[in-house]
């Protein structure tokens, strides 16, 4: 392979470097510094007409010149202008300046280069790497690469074959640095070190692009910065004065042509399905209808901005979209009603108006009869349109249960944003913010945040609580002193925002995780498999080692009663969640109807979204507990095969609950005849065809269907207590109990190992299982204590010792 270094002085694009630097090279601005001298004492010397002459004799060549040169080399954003003789002329204008000899060109001079041009150094930064630290490791992999790294002719066919592809006009920064990342393997471990794949490089290729796009500026003279001065000057004299409605609403349409660019743009096809509403001559009314976070407000600048836009273009009359500030109307008047009424009418003789109301639901809800009568009364107005927002459960509340009003509005339905569409949208929001913070973000750290989001925060929507997040990260990391936002700072924000530790495993974190299996055997007794299972789930769930459509875990505990399956939920909520509180208990008792459906994904009529959905929706980690499930109606069990198999529940409003926090547990006592008659058999514990014989005695008396017991991750059978474990539960009962009164009052309490015994013999039951050693506890032990206290002046720091013949008084 060639080797030797290639030269591209010939070039064009040579020639160009070559006449920028004669001309505004250093040397030259140092001649031109002296001419300025010589001309300034000139004009000191009274000699005033000469010196703008001479000076106009100079900066008009120099002008000329330099539009020449920038019309024919500079301009990287436009097609070559000569016939190009090989790749060499495809190189870019800001890579050729930056190459001292141009007759010795070599990979790592287009290296070196590429990465000091704006492009490049962006790239670098956004991989997470300052410029000089990545120019050491990638010249050392060049150096190291030896015959494995294309040279001269080849290396250029490559950039061309990856500029062709990139669809770009020049082999500029990002072609380059492309090359390099995918189409050599000796760079792949730079990439492993930043966490990056080829696809992540890609995308970050094309962020760089929209990175320029955002930083490139108008000429102050242009049409769009001369008009952006002047905004909305004498909007009130096309418009007419409406000081009434002026009192309690904001203009959107007031410069908005002007206001910042609008480059990344979601909800495409919703917003032309809206603009096509408006644009018809009778029920022009528009709803707009989604969940938190999903762009609503958004949507409504773009189509603000095309609206104006269009009216623009076509010389045609403005239209006035304003907003209602809805709570100073409701707040802030004393007669709502008739403000809007008198507003609205003085509105109507102004002009066009199109007036939003971002929070629908507040002003039908709080507003009156008097002030919905209104509103309907001006949805039939040509001269006024309205746009309200609202999310699903809201519309089905106030606006579908009344449909005189409903019939007045055409429904746009705003989806979620892709995560593409939220990565494009984070990255306009940062460069927007970024002048403000002085903290750079990579695009690492941008995938994590829509990876994280997903993955804890589902109640809010994308790409609202994206950058929700990335603007508390940006702040956390200043106030940090960090240069860079970092994994740590988007996990600290998400595990404030979603009340759950998502932060990395600390030391202490994995070894609690590892010692897991051994706590939780200290609170559940004789349950191997169950704690197995268990314990296997929450290592996965923490360690993000799961599918992200599914719950962290679904089990269905099989049992007769008293064996401890409701305790093991309980646990198992403490272990992962944090407390026994995290847990939402269902008695399917409740749900053993067909009506019963309604509390499980609530009621359109009503707009209520149901007791389990809304539980999950304001506590979304979290155990639910489905205690009896054999007992709920076969079509509260269908509504679950959703939630345990795709991890999202669809409520009777049409929104979506998401599941995908939560641990799901179903117990049942299907087959808990089969269980103790099983265990009665000597050596039955050894079988290993239990499990498989339990389920088949099941399904043949159609408990539930194959379908429903394959959904869950694991069908653990709890066993019936032997007398050793109705022992050990009897321990774990009395050291509850100790433990509370040692914390409340400050009393030891010392029971004697015989008492144990004693409760055993009173309180072992093989068919209610621990149920009934609680009840035995509670009459005994808790009297007792109960008697003693009230009998004994017992001070804190104080002992009571219980005996066995003290219980059999």
């Amino acid at each position: 392979m060639d080797r030797q270094p290639f030269d591209i002085t010939g070039t064009h694009v040579a020639i160009g470097v070559a006449l920028h630097r004669i001309l505004f090279g250093p040397i030259a601005l140092l001649l031109y510094g002296a001419f300025g001298v010589v001309v300034g004492l000139m004009a000191a010397m009274g000699e005033s007409a000469s010196a703008m002459i001479a000076t106009a004799l100079l900066l008009f060549p120099l002008i000329v010149i330099h539009a020449f040169i920038d019309q024919r080399f500079l301009r990287d954003d436009r097609p070559l202008p000569w016939i190009p003789t090989g790749p060499q002329d495809y190189l870019s204008f800001e890579i050729v300046r930056r190459i001292q000899d141009l007759s010795s060109v070599t990979p790592a001079h287009l290296l070196t280069a590429a990465v000091k041009t704006r492009g490049g150094t962006f790239i670098v930064q956004e991989m997470g790497l300052e410029v000089p630290e990545f120019l050491v490791r990638a010249l050392q992999t060049l150096e190291r690469g030896g015959e494995s790294i294309p040279a001269g002719a080849a290396f250029m066919a490559l950039a061309m074959e990856e500029m062709k592809e990139m669809e770009r006009l020049r082999i500029d920064a990002a072609v380059l640095l492309s090359v390099f990342f995918t189409r050599i393997e000796a760079f792949e471990p730079i990439l492993n070190a930043c966490d990056l794949s080829i696809e992540n490089v890609d995308a970050l290729l094309k962020w760089e692009s929209f990175h320029a796009l955002y930083e490139h500026r108008m000429p102050f003279w242009s049409p769009e910065a001369l008009l952006g001065s002047f905004g909305g000057i004498g909007r009130s004299w096309v418009m007419g004065y409406t000081d009434a409605l002026d009192r309690l609403t904001e203009d959107l349409s007031d410069s908005i042509l002007w206001k910042g660019k609008r480059l990344i743009r979601i909800h495409d096809a919703e917003r032309k399905e809206a603009l096509r509403i408006l644009g018809k001559s009778d029920l022009h009314n528009l709803l707009l209808i989604g969940s938190v976070g999903v762009g609503k407000r958004s949507l409504v600048n773009n189509m603000t901005f095309d609206l104006r836009k269009r009216e623009r273009d076509a010389f045609s009359a403005y239209t006035r979209v304003i907003t209602l500030r809805t709570e100073e109307l409701l707040s802030g008047v004393a007669n709502p009603d008739t403000f809007l009424l008198f507003a609205l009418k003085k509105a109507q003789e102004s002009g066009k108006f199109i007036l939003v109301i971002f929070n629908l639901a507040l002003l039908l809800k709080s507003g009156g009869e008097k002030l919905r009568a209104i509103l309907t009364r001006f949805l039939q107005e040509k001269n006024i349109q309205l746009i309200g927002i609202i999310d699903s459960e809201d519309y089905h509340r106030f606006v579908k249960s009344d449909p005189g009003l409903d019939h007045y509005f055409e429904k746009v339905m705003v989806d979620e944003a892709t995560d593409e569409e939220t990565m494009s949208v984070l990255m306009e929001q940062y460069f927007r913010v970024r002048s403000k913070h002085v903290v750079r973000v990579t695009f690492k750290a941008l995938r994590s945040i829509i990876a994280l989001c997903k993955r804890y925060l589902g109640g809010a929507s994308f790409p609202g609580k994206a950058v929700s997040v990335l603007e508390d990260a940006l702040a956390l990391a200043r106030s940090a002193g960090d240069s860079f936002v970092r994994d740590e700072h988007i996990r600290a924000i998400i595990s404030q925002k979603a009340r759950i530790n998502v932060r990395e495993l600390s030391g202490d974190e994995r070894s609690k995780l590892l010692k897991l299996d051994q706590a939780m055997r200290a609170k559940i007794v004789g349950q191997d498999e169950a704690v197995t299972s268990l314990v296997s789930a929450l290592k996965r769930a923490r360690l993000e080692i799961k599918a992200s459509e599914r719950p962290l875990g679904t089990f269905l505990f099989l049992g007769p009663t008293g064996v401890g399956k409701t305790h093991t939920a309980k646990v198992l909520a403490e272990e992962y969640f944090g407390s026994a509180d995290r847990m939402i208990r269902l008695d399917m008792n409740e749900f053993g109807t067909e009506a019963s459906v309604a509390g499980i994904v609530g009621s359109a009529g009503e707009g209520d979204r149901g007791y389990l959905a809304r539980s999950v929706h304001d506590q979304p980690f979290s155990l639910i507990l489905l205690d009896e499930i054999e007992k709920a109606h076969p079509k509260v069990l269908n509504l679950f095969l959703q939630v345990l198999d795709e991890g999202f529940l669809a409520d009777a409003t049409g929104g979506k609950t998401d599941f995908r926090n939560t641990i799901i547990v179903a117990t049942s006592n299907a087959g808990a005849l089969f269980i103790r008659e099983f265990f009665r058999t000597p050596g039955s514990e050894a079988s290993n065809t239990f499990n498989e014989n339990l389920i088949d005695a099941i399904l043949k008396q159609q408990t539930f269907s194959p379908e429903f017991l394959n959904r869950f991750d694991a069908v653990i059978v709890y066993r019936p207590l032997s007398r050793e474990m109705a022992a050990r539960v009897a321990i774990i009962m009395i050291d509850a109990i100790i433990r509370s009164i040692l914390k409340e009052k400050g009393i030891t309490v010392q029971v004697d190992e015989d008492v144990v015994e004693l409760l055993v013999e009173r309180g072992y039951s093989a068919e209610f299982g621990a149920r009934e050693m609680r009840r035995v506890i509670q009459e005994s032990i808790e009297n007792f204590l109960a008697e003693y206290l009230l009998n004994h002046e017992v001070k804190r720091g104080g002992q009571i010792v219980i005996r066995s013949e003290d219980l059999q008084k």
